[in-house]
């Protein structure tokens, strides 16, 4: 459940923050990093809402990978698949968060400052396809997640509902991708 509520709800948050770049550039973004600076208590929002959660499903998520029983290579089904790549998406997503937020959120105050850290990593090759990479490792976790939950929760029990869910998380994965690297690609552009 805390894959889906609030950390699947922050990572879209969090996109529709981010496409502030899509807007006027620059200014606008660091516009908007100032408004959500200066909300009340953010800091204690940030810790109860989203770092909690976030720590307590990595956490959990670790203890997950580290009991799973990977059959990708003997039994090539597709759900093997699907199963195997949300555990490597979660190691991948976790390493990518703790170093996303180390580096502008704990380690930079100014918006003006975030931004330039950003841009900076952005516009080196190494870094930008590494930020391609966890983006995307966290976008197929979230959309995958999101399959799993809803067979999970006996929402999808019948084998048509799981196809069609299959491709709603497959034209989620998709229409994120996009707008993931969307943002990272005009962010490096500044």
């Amino acid at each position: 459940m805390l894959g889906i509520i609030p950390v699947g709800i922050f990572l879209c948050v969090h996109f529709l923050i981010n496409s502030s770049v899509f807007l006027n550039g620059f200014s606008t973004y660091e516009i908007t990093i100032k408004g959500m600076k200066a909300v009340p208590l953010i800091v204690l929002a940030e810790l109860i809402i989203i770092a909690i959660p976030i720590l307590f499903h990595g956490i959990y998520g670790i203890w997950i990978v580290y009991l799973a029983k990977n059959n990708a290579l003997r039994f090539t089904y597709y759900r093997n698949w699907m199963f195997y790549l949300q555990r490597i998406t979660a190691v991948i997503t976790l390493i990518f968060v703790i170093i996303h937020v180390y580096t502008l959120r704990l380690m930079q105050h100014e918006p003006a400052m975030i931004i330039n850290t950003l841009v900076s990593h952005l516009q080196n090759p190494l870094f930008f396809a590494l930020y391609i990479i966890g983006v995307l490792s966290a976008i197929f976790h979230f959309a995958n997640g999101i399959f799993t939950f809803l067979i999970s929760w006996g929402i999808t029990i019948g084998e048509h509902s799981q196809n069609i869910f299959t491709k709603v998380s497959a034209l989620v994965f998709l229409a994120m991708g996009v707008w993931g690297v969307g943002i990272l690609m005009k962010i490096a552009a500044f």
